[in-house]
Formats: C-alpha cells, sequence, structure tokens
C-alpha cells in the first residue's frame, strides 16, 4: 500500500447524501467522489422531501444539492437542513439559470455553491472547504449574493417560504409536518402565521396566493 492510500484508509471518510433528480448525475458524483478517496456516498434522493427522509436516516456529513427539486425546492431543502441538529454541510451544485431560485439558496448561507458550468475543480475545492467547515462560492455565484438591503425586503423569513412552497406543491399537512419535523398541530398554527402575516382569510385564498407566488420556482 502506497503512503497516500494508507493516509486515506486511516482518515474517516465523510458520509455524503446525493440529492438530484437525474440518476445519471448522481452516478457521476458517486465516481468522482470514489476517485477522490474522501468520501462515502451513504445514500441517494431525486426530490426534496425524500431527501430529508434519508438524511434524518444517515446523518450525512456533507449533503450534495441540486436546486430544482420535486416535492421540494432546493432553496427550501437547504432551509431545513440548516436548522437539523447533527453536523451537516451542505453544497448546492445546480445547473438552473433561474436567478430567484439561485439567490433565495445563497441568503440560506450553504457552505458550498457551484454551478454545474463551473469547471469541476471548483466543486472539489467546495467539498474540501466545506468539510473542513469553512464555505465556498463560486466566483459566478458570488455576483448574486444578496446585500443586507435585499434581505430586509422580504416580508415572508425562511420557514414561511419554505411553507409557502409546500402549500403551493399540494402536499398535506401531515407532509409538511414531517417536512419541518414539528407536530401536525404546529404545522397548523405556524400556517395560520403564515395567513395572518399575508392578510389572508381563509385556506383557499393562502392556496391562491402560495400557486400564484411560486409560479416558475421549479
Amino acid at each position: 500500500m502506497t503512503p497516500i492510500a494508507a493516509l486515506k484508509e486511516c482518515q474517516a471518510l465523510k458520509k455524503v447524501v446525493l440529492v438530484d433528480d437525474h440518476v445519471s448525475l448522481r452516478d457521476m458524483l458517486r465516481v468522482i467522489l470514489r476517485v477522490e478517496g474522501l468520501y462515502d456516498v451513504v445514500g441517494e434522493a431525486s426530490g426534496g422531501l425524500d431527501a430529508m427522509r434519508v438524511c434524518r436516516a444517515t446523518h450525512p456529513d456533507i449533503v450534495i444539492l441540486d436546486l430544482a427539486l420535486p416535492s421540494l425546492s432546493g432553496p427550501h431543502l437547504v432551509h431545513l437542513l440548516m436548522r437539523e441538529k447533527w453536523d451537516v454541510r451542505v453544497v448546492v451544485y445546480s445547473g438552473t439559470m433561474d436567478e430567484g431560485l439561485m439567490r433565495d439558496a445563497l441568503k440560506e448561507k450553504p457552505h458550498g455553491f457551484v454551478r454545474k458550468e463551473d469547471p469541476l475543480p471548483e466543486l472539489r475545492t467546495a467539498l474540501k472547504v466545506a468539510a473542513a467547515g469553512g464555505h465556498h462560492v463560486s466566483p459566478w455565484a458570488k455576483k448574486l449574493l444578496p446585500s443586507k438591503s435585499t434581505d430586509n425586503e422580504n416580508v415572508l423569513n425562511a420557514s414561511e417560504r419554505a411553507m409557502l412552497h409546500m402549500i403551493a406543491e399540494g402536499m398535506q399537512m401531515k407532509e409538511i409536518a414531517e417536512a419541518l419535523d414539528v407536530t401536525v398541530k404546529s404545522a397548523e398554527h405556524y400556517r395560520q402565521n403564515l395567513r395572518d402575516k399575508l392578510g389572508l382569510h381563509d385556506i383557499a385564498a393562502l392556496i391562491r396566493y402560495a400557486m400564484q407566488h411560486s409560479a416558475g420556482r421549479h
């Protein structure tokens, strides 16, 4: 065994979960991570809600995720992961051209942010920096970092935006409660607070509002 191979064997591999709705992309990432020799892929998911289930079952050190996901979009998935009790590092690896979606994700301050159009070494750097406890945003993505003024322009906080998106997706309160890791009663309380904040008088109005303001953000 070479000295480098022996060193890698002694190092504890970082557990990784891959979240992307394209199987071929997940296969590619699995190969890249195997070559790096520092990571162990312990789970995969094609959608946001499934990703939360996989992550809560495996407690990965790093989650690599796309932004355009079914059932729960990337920005909201980042938000939920950052609230989890174990020390998870979140690296966004996305090919979306929706700048709004990217800005929403960057507001959640993931530990890494790389576009699929970036050179592969950019992803390797983001993973190593995130694993070491730092943050790495690719040069192109840095242009989209939110300013303090734009942060304050939003009426809803991150949790409220996440719930609004899930309502727009047609998720039931039981599913929303599972995603937020709260009881159904607590989720219903959050929904009521959301209605009050938006000045909406019934559930139907909230659903219409959610669908209108989540259009094109998948």
